[in-house]
C-alpha cells in the first residue's frame, strides 16, 4: 500500500503534481483562494495534527507549474508513531472546491504514516 511515510522528527518533502480529470496539469493554483494540506488521527476527528497552506509549508507552482511541494519540518512530525489520513484541499470559490487525491509511489492514497526514528535525541 502506498503512503506518505515520515519519520518521527524529521523534514519531509513532497512534489505533488495537480491534474484535472484529463490529465492535464492545473496551472491556476495560484489563483486558488486557498490550498490546505491536513494530517488527523481520522476522518471524524476534530483535532487537526499537521496544517499547512501556501506561504506555510506549500509552494505553488514549485519545481513547475502545476505542482504543489508540501515541506514539514521536524516540529511537525514530532506526532505518536502509527498512521494517519492525509487530504488535500484546493478553493478558488464557493462553487470550485477540490479535495485532491494524494500519490505516493505512483499509487493513490490518504495515508500518512509516522515511522519512530532509530536515532532518538
Amino acid at each position: 500500500m502506498s503512503k506518505w511515510m515520515v519519520k518521527k522528527g524529521n523534514t519531509s518533502v513532497q512534489e505533488i503534481l495537480i491534474q484535472d480529470k484529463s490529465g492535464a496539469a492545473v496551472t491556476d493554483l495560484a489563483t486558488a483562494e486557498y490550498i490546505k494540506f491536513q494530517v488527523k488521527e481520522s476522518a471524524l476527528a476534530p483535532a487537526v495534527l499537521i496544517e499547512k497552506t501556501v506561504g506555510d509549508g506549500i509552494e505553488v507552482n514549485t519545481p513547475s507549474a502545476g505542482y504543489l511541494r508540501i515541506t514539514l519540518k521536524p516540529a511537525d512530525t514530532l506526532i505518536d508513531p502509527q498512521k494517519y489520513l492525509m487530504a488535500l484541499e484546493i478553493k478558488w470559490t464557493a462553487t470550485k472546491l477540490y479535495e485532491v487525491t494524494m500519490m505516493a509511489d505512483g499509487s493513490e492514497t490518504e495515508i500518512f504514516e509516522i515511522e519512530q526514528d532509530i536515532v532518538l535525541p
